[in-house]
């Protein structure tokens, strides 16, 4: 056995050490292959067109002098793919627009071509003729009587429920702009109030963040004569992928390979299903040949998923001697124009938001709601930085108010190794008490602390 093989069986011995980095000599050597530096025999390059509306229907779509420039090999529409399926974690999103824009990043046509530059001067001369409806930009007007409507009727390639299998599958459509609604208690809230010292409310503004990979989305689709697929994907999800892909092409997932080169980063952004994914596919299938599909920086900002926005009420109190008494929140999440994995993390919030800290009475209310912004995917903390970034913010000020030291108010409500909480989660080990302490004494806190108590 190795050295590294030997450190590894023994986690104790990772403690302090310098652990080798597996993939560092080829990295450091410029042998690593991303997706950039993979292409096929025959290859060609794929681009797409996205909106220039917010919110519109698409009245009509010429692509004939796009098809007409040479180097180009196919132009297509959601008409040329008749058979496409919606995707995302809600299947909510068909990856070429049929009738209608929600987002200014919405895919309506796209192109392979002999080289990027011949495919971006084909995406030039396709016109598109747009009817502008009311865009929905505040998500707390989303859920207004009268707001418009992202998603009123129901959409797919042909607009109607699946019958069979491989039939085209539809969007039901909302008769409002809620995504999503979770609610959750534990205690009496209200008895947990009434036994408080001191309350706390506030209301906390937590924006878009997008993940800035090094490494871009990219993907690279090839059919076999037998209709077989090889992807080439940078995606975090690869097993996902050729489960839906099977799905979306309607043949046995054994007949679909995806080789996953290093992703370059991915930290959530490469979690889902994303419309320039099935795209690709499309293309490779309407032309025959290898279609290579990466995204430039810019179109990365563009078109990849973000932080999930979020409106968060919280209201919190305490006893005098520092015990922590309730919780309620109530928070508002922008879904985008679409969903995808950022939908989810309310759930992760919830369990923010009622461990590590003792509460004995919570209250949580969610809702996500659609609009014509950015959708949002997962993002690395998940959940956990939107709640605990306001969570802190009321321990600071529950502190202050009845002038008992940050930390040592942290300390008395902190859970230990052993409990349970309210949620049915068992902390079998926990070092958070240790963490803070550890903290506290390396930082030189408490002097820091009085230092600038003394100024304010």
């Amino acid at each position: 056995m190795s050295t590294m093989e030997k450190t590894y069986s023994d986690p104790s011995t990772l403690i302090g050490k310098r652990i080798p980095k597996m993939d560092a000599p080829e990295k450091a050597g410029g042998r690593t292959r991303y997706i950039h530096d993979i292409n096929l025999p025959g290859q060609l390059y794929g681009k797409i067109l996205r909106s220039t509306q917010v919110h519109a229907r698409i009245l009509s779509i010429d692509t004939s002098a796009a098809k007409a420039l040479p180097g180009v090999h196919a132009v297509i529409t959601a008409a040329d793919v008749p058979w496409q399926r919606p995707i995302g974690v809600a299947k909510d999103h068909l990856p070429l627009k049929t009738d209608r824009v929600r987002s200014p990043r919405d895919e309506i046509a796209a192109v392979a071509a002999d080289s990027p530059e011949i495919a971006e001067a084909a995406l030039k001369l396709i016109r598109v003729d747009y009817e502008p409806l009311p865009a929905l930009i505040d998500p707390v007007e989303a859920l207004k009587p009268g707001a418009p409507l992202i998603h009123p009727e129901p959409h797919g390639s042909d607009g109607a429920p699946a019958l069979k299998p491989g039939a085209p599958i539809a969007f039901a459509g909302k008769p409002d702009n809620v995504a999503m609604t979770f609610e959750y208690a534990q205690g009496d809230v209200v008895q947990g109030e009434a036994s408080s010292d001191v309350v706390i409310e506030d209301v906390f503004h937590l924006h878009y963040v997008t993940h800035c990979c090094m490494g871009v989305s990219g993907v690279i689709a090839e059919f076999d004569a037998t209709g077989n697929l090889l992807l080439y994907s940078n995606t975090q999800v690869p097993f996902l992928h050729k489960r839906e892909f099977a799905e979306l092409l309607n043949i046995d997932p054994g007949r679909i390979r995806i080789i996953q080169p290093p992703i370059g980063g991915g930290f959530g952004s490469k979690l889902d299903i994303y419309p320039f994914e099935p795209i690709a596919i499309f293309l490779a299938k309407a032309t025959r040949r290898p279609v290579k599909l990466v995204f430039t920086r810019e179109e990365e900002f563009a078109a990849s998923p973000t932080r999930q926005p979020v409106l968060l009420k919280l209201r919190s109190g305490c006893t005098k001697d520092g015990t922590l008494t309730f919780r309620a929140v109530e928070t508002l999440h922008d879904n985008g124009a679409y969903t995808s994995w950022g939908a989810t993390t309310p759930f992760v919030m919830m369990q923010t938001i009622s461990s590590l800290y003792r509460v004995p009475h919570c209250k949580y209310r969610t809702r996500a709601v659609y609009t014509n912004n950015p959708y949002a995917g997962s993002f690395r903390g998940y959940g956990n930085l939107q709640a605990t970034f306001a969570v802190e913010a009321h321990m600071d000020k529950l502190a202050e108010a009845i002038g008992m030291d940050p930390l040592d108010f942290r300390l008395r409500n902190a859970q230990d190794p052993g409990e349970v909480t309210p949620q049915g989660m068992n902390f079998k080990s926990c070092g958070f008490k240790e963490c803070l302490s550890s903290a506290a004494a390396r930082s030189d806190y408490q002097k820091k602390h009085r230092a600038y108590a003394a100024r304010q």
